[in-house]
């Protein structure tokens, strides 16, 4: 062999064995940390690999609920992506008891620095184990109304009607009250609010909107949507409409009451019913006459 290529193989064999930290009487080389680093890095994305084998191989065929499906690949993919850890970590030469060390050093430092994502962590496992929303459930949270897109170990996506994406901590859903429209049941009931001019024949009024809420691409026709004669208000005959939706086949329940108030209108227009507006009556209380005079 070459006397050239013995010294430089002799000189990496020097960097490679060159130690970086001495734990608990182990010694680390800058060869174990190289290897371990970049094991890891294949560790993450054979563990995907391996939750999509897994997914179309064993959860599809198995489990048809979509978001029992989401929390059996978020669990195969932390179990998976330990195991490669493990793996990789061993085959590196580096062995476990190290972590029991490092880990005791760390653990003050993670509980005060790190209260906040440990929190987050632990309430998104509650949350894919106890499955109180699901994905593609319309919540309230905090403010927040839309559709849950994913719901991660840390944080939650929601997006809402403007299709804007919020990314919501998983402990607002364990702290805060959260209203979930979807829960156990997709139809949800809605409602919408006008009032028609006094005089108005009422049964008329009735029919008019049950005849629409029947005919309304969108409307649930079970439960049977109703209308309401809710008050004689003071400028106006007040009625509410009561409706149901299936969340998986609409888009939106602003595009439903959106296309509701649209054949009112017309329909009221055809029919000659009059939509009530505010109106006054004044009347002058004077101690005199007034002189009133016309110039010709």
């Amino acid at each position: 062999m070459d006397q050239g290529l013995k010294e430089s193989l002799a000189a990496f064999d020097s960097i490679w064995r060159i130690k970086l930290i001495t734990i608990a009487g182990i010694k680390l080389s800058l060869g174990n940390v190289t290897v371990a680093l970049f094991l890891l890095v294949f560790a993450t994305r054979l563990s995907r690999l391996a939750v999509k084998l897994i997914n179309k191989k064993l959860i599809l065929r198995f489990v048809e609920d979509k978001a029992s499906q989401t929390t059996y690949q978020t669990f195969a993919f932390y179990g998976c992506l330990t195991l490669f850890v493990t793996l990789s970590l061993t085959i590196a030469g580096i062995p476990l008891t190290v972590f029991t060390v490092v880990g005791g050093a760390l653990a003050i430092g993670v509980g005060f620095g790190s209260q906040n994502i440990v929190n987050n962590f632990i309430s998104g496992v509650i949350m894919l184990v106890e499955q109180p929303i699901k994905v593609g459930d319309v919540v309230e949270v905090d403010g927040i109304i839309g559709n849950v897109v994913s719901i991660g170990t840390r944080s939650t996506k929601i997006r809402n009607a403007d299709h804007k994406v919020f990314i919501v901590p998983n402990s607002f859903f364990l702290e805060k009250g959260v209203l979930n429209w979807n829960f156990e049941t997709t139809i949800i009931r809605s409602t919408l609010d006008f009032g028609v001019a006094y005089g108005t024949e009422t049964r008329l009024v009735e029919n008019a909107c049950m005849d629409i809420l029947l005919n309304t691409e969108g409307v649930e026709q079970t439960p049977i949507p109703y209308v309401f004669f809710t008050d004689f208000a003071e400028s106006n005959l007040t009625f509410q409409l009561v409706f149901f939706c299936d969340t998986e086949k609409v888009d939106s329940l602003a595009h439903i009451r959106s296309a509701i108030r649209f054949k009112i209108d017309q329909k009221f227009r055809d029919l000659g019913i009059e939509m009530a507006f505010p109106q006054r009556d004044m009347r002058l209380k004077m101690d005199k006459t007034i002189d009133v005079r016309i110039k010709t």
